[in-house]
């Protein structure tokens, strides 16, 4: 487990060949707090032509599904459309309302970054180009959320990591990523 090289990464990106249509899906997982969402951003500004899709605006709620429901989402909602030459697009989840409540498009792109818990379900692997597994110190992982989200979440945020780390182990998501990185940021 090493810190990251964000153009190592996008040049490991950019040699994978594309298995969802012309299009190479990249996965960010692991932990909340971990720097997912840090890291794609990074990551799409240095590859250029890339869209960006975070799983909090997939999941339905706290109680998400992390398993068969989310994985047929993304597959019906954006890769299939990807892998057959058109756009896509995807429902955003509103957490204040408790419903989803807007379309968001997915352009297609060269490159498609899938980050957030989830992505590195086993069901979506075929389409994957590049799997990426981030983490941090685990005492460090709570507080980032708690200072990015608010105090409020707190308790949903310790519920949370067990239903992740649970969907972590089901689907073996660290050992089957081609990197694994350390989110020290």
């Amino acid at each position: 487990m090493t810190s990251y090289d964000v153009v190592a990464i996008a040049d490991e990106a950019r040699a994978k060949v594309p298995l969802c249509g012309a299009t190479r899906v990249i996965t960010i997982d692991g932990p909340a707090g971990s720097g997912k969402t840090t890291l794609a951003s990074a990551l799409a500004a240095e590859l250029g032509e890339c869209a960006v899709v975070h799983m909090d605006d997939l999941y339905e709620g706290w109680t998400q599904d992390l398993n068969r429901d989310l994985a047929e989402r993304i597959q019906h909602w954006i890769l299939t459309p990807l892998e057959s030459g058109h756009d896509a697009q995807h429902l955003k989840y509103d957490w204040v309302q408790c419903a989803f409540t807007e379309i968001v498009p997915v352009p297609k792109a060269p490159y498609l970054i899938l980050e957030g818990v989830g992505s590195g379900n086993l069901a979506l692997r075929e389409f994957v180009s590049l799997a990426l597994w981030i983490e941090s110190d685990p005492e460090l992982l709570i507080e980032r959320v708690v200072d990015r989200d608010g105090e409020q979440l707190r308790d949903e945020i310790m519920r949370w990591q067990e239903h992740e780390s649970q969907f972590h182990a089901l689907h073996q998501v660290k050992a089957s990523a081609h990197l694994q990185l350390h989110g020290d940021g």
